[in-house]
């Protein structure tokens, strides 16, 4: 008796389906959640810079990053800032370091969706 081609290689077919392991699940990584960063000021010579912004927004906004000065028994001062409009923004503004004082200044990142981000603060001397 002769075993048709067709029907051996169908067969052969179901053999390898039967004996080959389930491929696996194959896991979704979520998208990163929107969010602010501020970090902290630097120091290059006599200009002080602050960096900050949004990542992971998938909705635009209007990101303003300043440089903040720390004052005793008044208001903090605003000496630099830098806004741009988007959904993924990364700003660095700068600011001059030539009053010959010692300052204590923070970034500070807003978003026109209300959200704020501050950075720890650095503390300049002779700025």
């Amino acid at each position: 008796m002769r075993h048709s081609p067709v029907l051996f290689s169908t067969a052969l077919t179901l053999a390898a389906f039967a004996v080959a392991p389930a491929a696996p699940a194959v896991a979704t990584a979520s998208a990163p959640a929107c969010a602010l960063f501020a970090y902290q000021p630097t120091r290059e010579g006599n200009t002080l810079t602050a960096t900050g912004g949004r990542t992971g927004c998938l909705n635009s906004a209007t990101v303003t990053v300043r440089i903040v000065v720390e004052q005793k028994d008044a208001t903090p001062r605003v000496i630099g800032e830098l806004a741009q409009s988007g959904t993924e923004i990364n700003l660095a503004t700068k600011a001059p370091c030539n009053s010959g004082a010692t300052v204590k200044v923070h970034t500070e990142t807003i978003s026109s969706t209300g959200a704020i981000a501050h950075s720890p603060t650095s503390t300049f001397e002779k700025c």
